[in-house]
């Protein structure tokens, strides 16, 4: 019914701002990973009918592990105070991450393409509801990631290669393109 989509996606909102506030406080220890999984995670798929178990599990834990390679790839980069160059580790560190991001974009989008599931008639309305879940919460941690990484961007040329071929992985995909209008237009302006 029309209520319940709308407590839905109130739910879904608050549970990714939830997790956005996670992500930007302070510290990576067992319990960040905890309360992705128990608290937002289960927010976010725990509303959706007919979900099995095994699915629910899984998608909590993609989730999970979207979040922690955000909050992996939001970490500042320390400069060396007498030089005031960038820490190679702390770049290193971001590369990464940002790179990890780009390569679990992609593998998504590809792996929802080929099965079509979101076109299909054929696809259970369970899954086709945890996909979306999926495409919003990259939305809402996505986004606030690349523009958090404009300073550094700004500071090393890999880092700025790195974020923009993020939005260009995002621009170029129908499945995200077509979700995230908005956005694009944020990040390209």
């Amino acid at each position: 019914s029309l209520v319940d989509n709308s407590v839905r996606r109130v739910d879904l909102a608050n549970n990714t701002q939830l997790a956005l506030h996670q992500i930007h406080r302070s510290g990576g220890s067992e319990l960040f990973w905890y309360d992705m999984m128990m608290s937002c995670g289960s927010g976010l798929f725990g509303g959706i009918s007919d979900l099995p178990q095994q699915v629910k599990y899984v998608c909590m834990i993609g989730f999970s592990f979207l979040a922690n390679i955000v909050k992996a790839s939001n970490r500042k980069i320390r400069q060396i105070p007498r030089t005031g160059e960038l820490i190679p580790r702390d770049v290193a560190n971001k590369l990464l991450s940002l790179e990890l991001l780009c390569h679990c974009l992609n593998n998504f989008e590809v792996s929802v393409q080929r099965e079509e599931i979101l076109e299909s008639n054929k696809a259970p309305e369970y899954q086709k509801e945890s996909i979306k879940t999926i495409i919003y919460s990259m939305r809402r941690l996505v986004v606030p990631c690349l523009l958090d990484n404009t300073l550094p961007g700004l500071q090393d040329p890999r880092i700025f290669r790195r974020v923009i071929k993020i939005i260009s992985e995002i621009w170029n995909k129908p499945t995200y393109r077509s979700r995230m209008k908005i956005e694009l237009g944020v990040l390209v302006e």
